[in-house]
């Protein structure tokens, strides 16, 4: 179902305006990207409050690790102070799911919606094949910058590791992926930087200047 609307939306941007299956692809992942902008509003919210909260947290960490219910109660309590949720990110990724599956589903398999990317294009990568290095580089450069501007900081060795495995994975499965599910990848996680940046710009700074 999501997937044949998702569709529509595509062959529209191809057949009405004109362009390419490429640009199809990339107008199609902003108009998504625009319609989950709220989930993403309250995702960032949620994570930028925990890294508020991070020095007073690994403070009472610290001083409480020897008595886990007083630390847990402690966490709590700050969590509550600050008005955070610890869970807040979690939910809206989870609302998303359904359409970022259904965006897979459809770019891995476009035949199945009447879609033929036979011979499309997009500055020379043939949509349908998979195997393109500059595409896997691009992926892996922005997934790095995404998931730093999102990483809570922390002396939790485990996570930095991550925060340069996980890019140099994405990184990999995309040079794994056909081109035409790997440039929606890319254009996601670049829209996604842009939102991130306007987020924490302009709404999040703006509600902290009324509180004060």
């Amino acid at each position: 179902m999501i997937s044949s609307i998702l569709a529509t939306i595509m062959t529209f941007f191809h057949d009405s305006l004109g362009v390419g299956w490429g640009m199809a692809i990339i107008l199609l992942t902003l108009v998504v990207k625009t319609v989950l902008f709220p989930f993403t509003l309250s995702q960032i919210r949620s994570t930028e409050g925990i890294k508020k909260i991070q020095p007073e947290l690994q403070k009472i960490q610290t001083k409480y690790k020897n008595n886990p219910e007083e630390q847990q109660r402690r966490i709590m309590e700050l969590y509550q102070k600050n008005k955070v949720n610890p869970l807040g990110g979690c939910l809206p990724l989870l609302l998303q799911l359904p359409v970022l599956w259904a965006l897979f589903g459809l770019l891995n398999t476009p035949e199945k919606y009447n879609i033929d990317f036979t011979n499309a294009l997009f500055l020379t990568m043939d949509l349908t094949k998979s195997g393109y290095y500059v595409l896997a580089i691009i992926s892996a450069g922005t997934s790095f910058l995404q998931q730093k501007m999102t990483t809570v900081s922390t002396t939790d060795t485990s996570q930095s590791t991550f925060l340069y495995i996980m890019p140099l994975f994405m990184g990999y499965i995309t040079y794994t992926l056909k081109a035409g599910v790997g440039l929606y990848w890319v254009a996601s996680t670049v829209i996604g930087i842009v939102q991130q940046w306007v987020i924490t710009r302009f709404f999040i700074k703006e509600e902290e200047t009324e509180l004060k």
